[in-house]
């Protein structure tokens, strides 16, 4: 089974990216859903006392219910995406949203550590310190990530 996950695409954090990130992340959710493959939501969300501050994104296409709740960077610190991917029976991940170099990064490997296939789709990530990110990059490829650049 193969899941889009898409990372931290929240309306506090818009502002630091580029204005048509949201168009490239929901055109990647458009072939998700064209292809039959289910769109899973993982949203940061600090401290549990502000968790209705950390909104989806306004714009953003939520095209399913499987919307999760994390604390910390990676998605797999969330405990429900865990057990609801597990039951799924997911083996490939496609991973988009942001921060490239935080949230995304640590999710990317943390799957691939975890026994995932994964794949991100650079069109659809973005990181507030770019120069970071792209050194990044070569490290998560040699972890076995493909990087889909297209």
């Amino acid at each position: 089974m193969e899941i889009l996950l898409v990372i931290d695409m929240q309306q506090k954090y818009m502002d630091n990216y580029e204005s048509d990130l949201l168009e490239r992340v929901n055109m990647r959710i458009q072939e998700a859903v064209a292809a039959d493959i289910p769109v899973v939501y993982v949203r940061n969300v600090g401290k549990i006392e502000n968790e209705d501050k950390y909104v989806l994104a306004e714009g953003l296409d939520v095209v399913s219910k499987y919307v999760f709740a994390k604390r910390w960077p990676s998605a797999f610190s969330s405990e429900e995406f865990v057990q609801f991917i597990e039951r799924m029976q997911v083996d490939v991940i496609n991973m988009v949203g942001v921060d490239g170099r935080c949230c995304v990064a640590r999710s990317v490997l943390d799957a691939k550590n975890k026994g995932y296939e994964v794949r991100l789709y650079l069109d659809a990530v973005a990181a507030t310190n770019d120069n970071f990110y792209i050194k990044e990059l070569p490290k998560m490829q040699e972890a076995g990530i493909v990087i889909v650049s297209d």
